[in-house]
């Protein structure tokens, strides 16, 4: 019997995802839900659940095909399924559920190298590899559970935990990277980065100043003003990259909070383009990322074993 006859793939309400999220996927964390599919059996039994929510980044999405289409990209940021199933079924899975989502879209979806994942799943349905991610910290509570930086923010909306204020660029997501990485390159001719860490007082922080790829980070507020000096850079970006509010200062709230920040490994990003012929040829007209060859190496499986509620659905 052929996999399509033994399974079926299904739209189900989120809150039946809830289970299988926070006991049986690695991440043990719900994240945004904006689609969520299960994979049932012949005999109508959940044998597994993959979720589509909102892109982490409104960063990462502009940095796929621009601004134009960043509001169509969207995060495969959850795919769990029971032990023991056929070798195809998550291919199979993958694909009925891009097939069952309105369209056009771009999905982005990553692979943890830190739980010894290479993203075969997506290689199998043809994702572009584009990489890995530029995160190579996590935040752990003093209980060694994972904190997630997003709630950072959480605790600057009303800073009731009463931290200085610091600088932060305005509107920094909507800067094009690229153009502010090229026009740093531009002016900084012989000088070398690891001086500029010199000066600076940094370890390796300058040479992500120049980066054009997901590498690249912008220099804060006090350091452009320093940078200006030493590449006598004109006038042109000081509109985008000079104007700063005050925020509570995310390193206070960070050690209020007793967390601590580990050394990870960047995680493979995987894209998408789930479209028709026509729509696909125009986004990828403007796809910025660049193409690289597929990750290899031997996959390992996570602790998948929790045994969730049986849950039937009459079909």
């Amino acid at each position: 019997m052929s996999i399509k006859n033994k399974y079926k793939v299904q739209s189900i309400d989120s809150f039946l995802c809830k289970e299988w999220l926070l006991k049986k996927h690695y991440a043990k964390r719900l994240p945004s839900i904006s689609y969520s599919f299960g994979l049932y059996d012949i005999e109508n039994i959940l044998q597994g659940i993959l979720t589509f929510g909102m892109s982490p980044s409104p960063t990462l999405a502009e940095s796929i095909c621009g601004e134009d289409y960043s509001k169509i990209v969207l995060e495969l940021n959850r795919l769990v399924v029971n032990d023991g199933l056929e070798k195809n079924v998550l291919s199979y899975f993958v694909s009925k559920c891009l097939s069952m989502i309105p369209q056009p879209n771009i999905i982005v979806s990553f692979s943890d190298a830190n739980m010894g994942h290479n993203g075969y799943i997506y290689q199998a349905c043809n994702f572009l590899y584009t990489g890995e991610s530029s995160n190579i910290t996590k935040l752990v509570d003093k209980y060694g559970d994972e904190f997630h930086y997003r709630n950072i923010g959480h605790y600057q909306k009303n800073n009731r935990l009463m931290v200085g204020l610091v600088k932060r660029r305005l509107n920094e997501e909507n800067i094009n990277k690229v153009e502010v990485a090229e026009y740093l390159r531009k002016f900084k001719g012989d000088v070398k980065a690891k001086d500029l860490d010199k000066i600076f007082g940094y370890k390796d922080t300058c040479s992500h100043w120049f980066r054009t790829d997901a590498g690249f980070s912008f220099p804060n507020n006090d350091d452009w003003l320093i940078l200006k000096e030493i590449l006598k850079l004109d006038d042109s970006l000081d509109d985008k990259m000079l104007p700063f509010e005050m925020i509570p200062d995310s390193n206070e709230i960070i050690k209020k909070l007793e967390l601590k920040k580990i050394d990870i490994l960047p995680k493979h990003r995987y894209i998408f383009i789930n479209a028709n012929a026509r729509d696909k040829k125009k986004i990828m007209s403007k796809f910025k990322l660049e193409t690289k060859p597929f990750p290899k190496g031997e996959n390992k499986r996570y602790d998948a074993s929790y045994k969730t509620s049986m849950q039937i659905k009459l079909f």
